[in-house]
């Protein structure tokens, strides 16, 4: 789609055909599924001992010590529960909700000369001082719960957990105007933003209020300025993105904010609706921040419910916890975005979408995907391999899975590696990539684990295309090139060797599982330091994503002159791929 007929659905947004509603106050309809799906699961897991949650952890690796399947107590699912035990509510609801407010309250930071002032930590178990990197996001997410409970259900609380709860909230936007991230961090950006309009109503302060409506009317210029969203094309920032933007739409009353969160909330259901493949059921890549490779069970359920489509999840995602949405009225998808979900497309076609506008070409952000009848592959112009990041991806249907992935990986001793990039081109089911290291970067995450002198150790680095799913296979054909088939789609890659600082790479197929794969092995042995300030690299790969029965290309990619990766697999210029050469070669994304 052109970017100047995304922008005209942007300002088609402001018309706010989502707005017409003013119930905002309590017995607001939720979506009653959802919420006694959430509460459910939450009953059983209330620990009375300590008036919270207490759950299984799931770490992300970062930002605290706990490890994955500790049993813990959250603050942000607890403030969720104690919600939607006062929209349930009984008696006893009421009680247990205040009890598990007072306990959470009494974990916010409330000294205003701390950098952590008003936000809370993940867990009881490990305080602000304590988690590896407290997560400033906190003092945005346990807001929107306060903010919600005091609108609709003050009635319910004590007087002095009223006016502890207003603090609370008080001090949760004093934090999130004092951090002020910019629009380009679009969930939080959303998320602040509604925060700060519904407490600034609520609290009757218009410099607070003008300050959230502000912050997403910024976010929608943003949006409009750039085509999309700077985190592109995020199945779970969408989803925090809508899910917000509906909060705002059932909270708030100004009409410039309400408006502001329909233009975003009609912004990001356009991008769900662009990369929906029914086919397989799959929300088609690239994706800035994804942690799975397929949708998960409860993503499937909220673009269900909100489009009216009926979709069906893999059958290898686990019934995963109830998330905490349940507890916000939902807002159907716009009828002009529901083709995808609805089937009514033709086959093949591409679309290419901008989700990072920049003055020079080589520093937009570019996302290209490609749809066929069973296939859909994706992949944005340059990326790192942040575990988050997926910078190529594709999936296609087979008799035996309704969607077998394909990812694009690099590994540091078997992790994903946020200090490599990698620059791709792509025209419809072809694709070239090459790959450079990142200077000033981490290795599991982007910024908190950087080695302050740049230099990594490894025993393990390595380039992985992963192919997972029933009946996968995988074959060396010769001459650098490499089969990953399922099904009636194959993708063929072009490798033509490659050179990792001065280290010769190794190409080789191997097999876990449920997955198949082919890595470019950059070094294997003893534990080896990698400076990634003094070297470059030379590896260029060529993709092919193919009918079982289309003959694969013969050519190999190969560098000019000036190191510019180029694959010309015909004689026309149609059919050749390149990556221009840049002066700096050390850029993420």
């Amino acid at each position: 789609m052109k970017p100047a007929a995304r922008h005209l659905l942007l300002a088609v947004g402001l018309c706010c055909s989502g707005c017409d509603s003013d119930d905002r106050s309590g017995g607001v309809a939720v979506d009653e599924p959802a919420m006694q799906k959430l509460l459910a699961y939450y009953d059983e897991q209330f620990d009375p001992a300590e008036n919270m949650l207490k759950v299984e952890f799931s770490s992300p690796g970062y930002h605290t010590r706990f490890e994955t399947g500790d049993l813990l107590h959250p603050t942000r699912e607890s403030l969720v529960y104690a919600l939607a035990l006062l929209k349930r509510g009984t008696e006893e609801d009421t009680i247990r909700a205040a009890a598990i407010l007072r306990r959470v309250l009494s974990l916010q930071d409330p000294d205003p000369e701390n950098p952590t002032f008003g936000i809370w930590p993940w867990l009881m178990e490990e305080p602000l001082a304590e988690m590896t990197s407290p997560d400033l996001n906190w003092a945005d997410f346990c807001g929107a719960s306060l903010a919600h409970i005091l609108i609709q259900h003050s009635g319910q609380l004590p007087d002095d957990l009223r006016k502890l709860t207003k603090s609370s909230l008080r001090n949760a936007t004093a934090a999130i105007r004092n951090r002020n991230v910019g629009p380009g961090y679009t969930n939080i950006a959303v998320l602040g933003g509604g925060v700060c309009a519904a407490a600034g109503e609520l609290f009757d302060d218009t410099s607070l209020l003008e300050y959230g409506r502000t912050r997403l009317q910024k976010v929608v210029e943003h949006t409009a300025r750039h085509g999309g969203f700077n985190e592109y094309n995020s199945p779970p920032y969408c989803k925090v993105v809508i899910a917000e933007c509906e909060r705002i739409l059932e909270l708030v009353e100004d009409s410039a904010t309400r408006e502001a969160a329909e233009a975003i909330r009609r912004a990001a259901w356009q991008m769900i609706g662009e990369s929906f493949h029914r086919p397989t059921q799959q929300w088609a890549g690239p994706h800035s921040r994804n942690s799975r490779d397929r949708l998960r069970n409860t993503m499937v359920d909220f673009l269900a419910r909100r489009t009216g489509a009926d979709l069906k999840t893999h059958p290898t995602m686990r019934d995963g916890k109830p998330r905490g949405y349940g507890v916000v009225r939902p807002l159907m998808c716009p009828d002009e975005f529901l083709a995808g979900f609805r089937a009514e497309r033709e086959y093949p076609y591409q679309i290419q979408r901008t989700f990072v506008n920049a003055k020079t070409k080589s520093n937009r952000r570019v996302g290209t995907t490609w749809f066929d009848e069973l296939a859909c592959l994706g992949t944005v112009n340059r990326s790192t391999f942040w575990t988050q990041r997926k910078p190529l991806l594709a999936c296609w249907q087979t008799a035996q899975d309704p969607s077998v992935v394909l990812r694009l990986r690099f590994l540091h001793d078997g992790r994903d590696f946020a200090s490599m990039g990698v620059r791709t081109t792509q025209e419809n089911s072809r694709a070239l990539s090459s790959f450079h290291p990142v200077e000033n970067a981490g290795s599991w995450h982007p910024s908190l684990d950087r080695p302050v002198d740049g230099i990594f150790r490894a025993t393990d680095l390595r380039i992985r295309y992963e192919l997972r799913g029933k009946k996968v296979s995988v074959t060396g054909l010769g001459e650098g090139r490499f089969e990953l088939a399922a099904g009636q789609r194959r993708v063929i890659l072009h490798t033509s060797g490659g050179k990792f600082a001065e280290l010769d790479v190794v190409w080789q197929t191997g097999r876990e599982k449920d997955r198949v794969f082919v890595d470019g092995v950059c070094y294997s042995g003893l534990v080896r330091e990698f400076d990634f300030r003094q070297f470059r690299t030379e590896i260029a790969v060529g993709l092919e994503l193919l009918s079982e029965d289309f003959p694969p290309s013969t050519a190999q990619p190969e560098f000019d002159q000036r190191m510019s990766p180029t694959w010309q697999w015909g004689k026309g210029k149609a059919e050749r791929l390149s990556i221009p050469a840049e002066t700096e070669n050390r850029k993420g994304g």
